[in-house]
């Protein structure tokens, strides 16, 4: 197939996936997106851009402080469309923040609650920003394009490498989610990228007027879209130089030929770029006494961070993977294997780019020669870039992979580089990108924001509830975490039914209790993990709500944990909960077996400590007795420990009975090989007479009050009792 048909075939899979991408990823659900389009609608409204005021706009926040030039774009592209209302219509989901950036969240990943209003076919607001969202996608489709001329200019005879190129940059899941965004990044990315294609064609070409003009204007535009187009004025300016004096005639030290130089990059580069963006560096300075704005975005973030170098290359581990493949609010990860995908193919890659490095100097001998070669200075562009974000970083948290796209086409260009070294394999490259974007896009963007489903009945599998909260009633509850340990996620579902809509959408909230009440786990969100509010029920459905509690990671272990739930709202912040399901949480490890065994209890349960507090106490006093236990084997009855303070054969003095820890982890979830401390009180009676007092110790029945048979060493013991010490009462 001929190359033109193969570039054809990559483009047309981009604009396919591309545009899936925006289809499937609800709206506003990218980083900043609903902000970039809100800026686009104030100046389609208000016909003049956006000020950032002290008291700042939160529907447009720091994006008002923007280079302005893709909202204007998107403001002439949807003036038609009336989003008047969209403030109003865009349903803010008010736990968002929560998720921003947490990938371990399990709820409220989404930042907007996606209402029906948003489906097809778009109307208002939703055609508005699907519309931009398109624009953005042949904004990337441009780039692509300017990848496959850059490559074309370096390799004019390999047909090869351009089409290499542009397919891993195509197929690169985090290009095609942000060109499915609405963004500004999209425009500064395809502006540098043009810039550096004609950057190529001027190395390689004599400059002419009209081409330097051309590439001011470019790059006047990028400065007008983003602040990198400031960076790319300073490294084409650089870049000119170098081209201008590389030629073997070229002197450095020649006046006449740097004058000649300076004035054309004056005309041709600098008052091109001034003309074009100089107005918007006075405007941002005399609104904001700084001429990049770039105070705004640190005020509005939250202030200087003032990180230093080492604490920003700390965060590199978020901004390489984000270069490949984070998506929503920096809260949807890929599974490992997509990232282990991408290390393979940048590390053959840079393998590849070694030996071609290698073999190079060899070859040309001339290190001077090989530091003004044009590979070189695209690399200088790349630095550039990554420098200029780890000096943003120092400021701000800005670890995303994106703000390294203005320099994707030495990216691509290096990428395809290396790997055609492998020429044999190079293929693979492109057809495993392929397969990690559509993974990503229906295995991954998909799932994170799917709807609860509509059931017709309750499953078999379901606790029956039947709790009613107003307009709501919670059908069942199906538990499908039994067991878990601390840290771990605990996952139910819960089976909801609307006999009418709520006037207002009821908030979710999970507890799960251990030990005296103790928080294990909290959600708190709209039902469907913050995606499916009960307004947005149909009447008379039963929701199959999947949820996920993660557990603390120091809860006090054993415990049979309560799951509780409550609807809150405005009207009603203090709603009582309700129990509605429970699960068992252990240690992660148990410890050791006893080498001693005190007593053995019904067969199930061995006595392996215990601890008195003391053996002397007054009258009134109350004692602690530790208790180490031991299962052997599942108890068959719910069972109390029975501590008593008596003479023997008599009635008891004192009595501490209770069931094995408080109740908060009941003999009948106990299981073989566990092994844990409890303790119990007793409280010495206030006319109790000086003497010595034996303590027993023992379990019964918590129906039938039934003793256990409690055996010593294989002996059973009379009364099933088990003597623990003497507590000798002085009275004072």
């Amino acid at each position: 197939m001929s190359s033109k048909r193969w570039l054809t075939l990559i483009l047309g899979l981009y604009l396919l996936i591309t545009l899936a991408y925006g289809v499937v990823n609800p709206l506003f659900e990218a980083p900043d997106e609903h902000w970039h389009f809100f800026t686009a609608v104030y100046i389609a409204e208000n016909k003049s851009l956006p000020i950032v005021e002290e008291e700042y706009d939160p529907w447009l926040s720091q994006e008002a402080a923007q280079p302005p030039l893709y909202y204007i774009l998107g403001a002439a592209l949807i003036s038609p469309i009336d989003t008047s209302t969209a403030r109003e219509e865009v349903w803010l989901n008010p736990f968002g923040t929560q998720g921003i950036g947490n990938a371990a969240a399990l709820v409220n990943k989404n930042q907007v609650v996606h209402t029906a209003a948003r489906q097809w076919p778009w109307r208002g607001y939703v055609l508005a920003a699907h519309l931009l969202r398109v624009f953005s996608t042949l904004l990337g489709l441009g780039t692509l394009l300017t990848i496959y001329g850059c490559a074309r200019l370096l390799w004019p005879q390999n047909a090869r490498l351009p089409l290499l190129a542009v397919a891993i940059v195509a197929f690169l899941p985090q290009f095609n989610f942000l060109h499915a965004a609405v963004s500004n990044d999209t425009l500064v990315i395809f502006l540098c990228s043009l810039a550096l294609w004609q950057l190529i064609w001027l190395w390689q070409h004599k400059p002419t007027p009209k081409r330097l003009l051309l590439l001011g204007i470019t790059i006047g535009l990028a400065a007008l879209s983003k602040n990198a187009g400031v960076l790319l004025l300073v490294f084409a300016v650089g870049f000119l130089f170098v081209r201008h004096f590389q030629e073997k005639s070229a002197d450095f030290a020649d006046g006449r030929r740097l004058l000649i130089f300076m004035g054309e990059t004056a005309v041709y580069i600098i008052f091109p770029v001034l003309l074009i963006a100089g107005w918007l560096w006075w405007r941002n300075w005399q609104l904001y006494g700084d001429w990049t704005a770039t105070n705004q975005f640190i005020r509005i973030a939250g202030g200087d961070r003032e990180f230093t170098l080492w604490q920003v290359l700390g965060e590199s581990g978020g901004l390489w993977r984000s270069t490949f493949a984070v998506f929503g609010w920096f809260n949807l990860l890929a599974p490992a294997w997509v990232y282990a995908v991408w290390n393979v193919v940048a590390g053959v890659a840079l393998l590849g780019l070694v030996r071609g490095i290698r073999d190079w100097r060899l070859e040309t001998r001339d290190w001077k020669k090989s530091l003004i070669s044009l590979p070189f200075l695209l690399f200088g562009w790349l630095a550039a870039v990554y420098a200029g974000l780890l000096l943003f970083m120092l400021q701000t948290p800005a670890a995303q992979g994106r703000l390294l796209f203005p320099a994707i086409v030495p990216l691509a260009l290096g990428l395809a580089a290396g790997l055609n070294r492998w020429r044999q394999l190079d293929w693979l490259a492109p057809v495993a990108a392929l397969a990690t974007t559509l993974f990503c896009l229906f295995g991954v963007i998909r799932p994170a924001y799917a709807l609860p489903p509509l059931v017709d009945s309750l499953p078999m599998t379901a606790v029956p509830l039947n709790l009613r909260f107003d307009e709501l009633s919670l059908l069942g509850i199906e538990m499908e975490t039994e067991t878990a340990v601390p840290s771990d996620t605990i996952n139910f579902t819960l089976y909801w039914q609307a006999d009418a809509v709520p006037e207002i959408a009821p908030e979710l909230v999970v507890d799960v209790l251990g030990r005296g009440l103790e928080p294990l786990a909290n959600s708190h969100s709209y039902h469907g993990r913050g995606l499916f509010p009960a307004t947005e029920w149909p009447v008379g459905k039963i929701v199959a709500d999947q949820m996920g509690v993660r557990l603390t990671d120091v809860a006090e272990v054993p415990v049979l944990a309560q799951l509780f739930v409550r609807l809150v709202d405005k009207t009603t912040p203090d709603a009582p909960s309700v129990r509605v399901g429970e699960v068992v949480v252990l240690p992660t490890r148990w410890p050791e077996p006893a080498e001693m065994v005190l007593a053995e209890i019904g067969g199930a349960v061995q006595v392996t400590g215990v601890i008195v507090s003391t053996m002397r106490a007054q009258p009134g006093e109350t004692i602690t007795v530790k208790v180490a236990w031991q299962v052997i084997a599942p108890p068959q009855a719910a069972s109390s420990t029975l501590l008593h303070l008596a003479q023997p054969g008599e009635p008891p003095l004192a009595t501490g009975d209770s069931p094995p820890l408080a109740g908060d982890y009941p003999t009948r979830v106990w299981a073989t090989g566990q092994r844990f401390s409890d303790q119990y009180q007793l409280t010495v009676p206030g006319d109790l007479e000086n003497g010595r007092y034996p303590l027993w110790l023992g379990m019964y029945n918590s129906d039938t009050v039934e003793r256990l048979p409690l055996t010593v060493a294989g002996t059973r013991q009379p009364a099933d009792l088990l003597q623990i010490g003497w507590l000798e009462i002085v009275n004072p």
